[in-house]
């Protein structure tokens, strides 16, 4: 299960945000896995309906904000867009909502890049021998 907040749910059902960042202290998911994603908050019992199911494309551990960004050398409005926003002003000041200030001293993040699953699209998500990982 991924959660994200319900402004994102309709970027990933049309297929502008196809990466989320997450601070955690190790990776929560494998390159493969196939995840229901959620709008309600954690704590809610039952989670309520999925929105989407989602198959992780790469996880990338990062120090700090963006420093995966830079280490491939990429642009970072780019980026902001893989994010679902329309430049990285707008993504950090989200991030900056969701999580505080950045920390003078970075905390570790990861960077999740995942694929929308379609089964017209691609025969990964139809179904056939799924697993879902929480």
């Amino acid at each position: 299960m991924i959660l994200f907040k319900a402004d994102m749910a309709q970027a990933i059902l049309e297929g502008r945000k196809t990466v989320t960042r997450r601070r955690w202290k190790r990776a929560r998911v494998k390159v493969g896995s196939i995840h229901k994603c959620y709008t309600r908050p954690a704590f809610a019992r039952p989670p309520g309906k999925p929105f989407a199911r989602v198959r992780i494309v790469s996880v990338e551990h990062e120090p700090s904000l963006g420093a995966s960004i830079i280490s491939r050398g990429e642009d970072a409005e780019v980026e902001a867009k893989r994010e679902g926003f329309a430049s990285w002003a707008d993504f950090f000041a989200y991030w900056q909502e969701m999580h505080g200030p950045v920390p003078i001293f970075p905390v570790p993040d990861y960077r999740v890049e995942f694929a929308l699953c379609d089964p017209a699209l691609s025969p990964a998500c139809d179904g056939s021998g799924e697993h879902y990982e929480s």
